[in-house]
């Protein structure tokens, strides 16, 4: 499923060691959707300016397992509960709620519409036909012949 940074790498600071390969890189909290959005524009800025690749680290926690056949051992039950304090989804909208800048009512229209769209999303996956088991590997490898 993964190895932790520490086990794997010397320099766990991921910045870094993409600033050792030349380019300018940096980390935001990726819990702080307008920390991402500022983020973002810095680096688009930087690339559409001509200054070539960025590295951007957004630090951010999973609040689940890596997969439903993922026991989730690794992890303290209390560790996820203090993350999800910084959960951005409540975050921002606790934060325009205060600002004034929406209304409950439109935040509860945006969840339906949100909702509704994954709902349409899954049903239509699950009515799309499944891959064949012979194109399960397709692209995953070189095909034979092929530099």
């Amino acid at each position: 499923m993964g190895t932790a940074l520490a086990r794997e790498h010397a320099e766990t600071d991921l910045t870094a060691r993409a600033a050792s390969y030349g380019m300018v890189a940096w980390a935001v909290d990726g819990m702080d959707v307008l920390a991402v959005q500022d983020a973002t524009k810095r680096a688009l800025a930087q690339l559409r300016g001509g200054g070539g690749p960025c590295f951007l680290e957004l630090r951010t926690y999973r609040f689940r397992a890596h997969s439903m056949y993922d026991p989730d051992r690794y992890r303290d039950k209390a560790e996820v509960e203090r993350w999800r304090q910084s959960d951005p989804i409540p975050a921002l909208s606790g934060r325009l709620l205060a600002e004034g800048a929406v209304t409950e009512q439109e935040i509860a229209q945006w969840e339906g519409e949100i909702a509704a769209e994954i709902s349409a999303s899954v049903e239509s996956a699950d009515a799309a036909p499944l891959e064949p088991v012979a194109d399960l590997t397709r692209f995953v490898t070189s095909e034979p012949g092929t530099p």
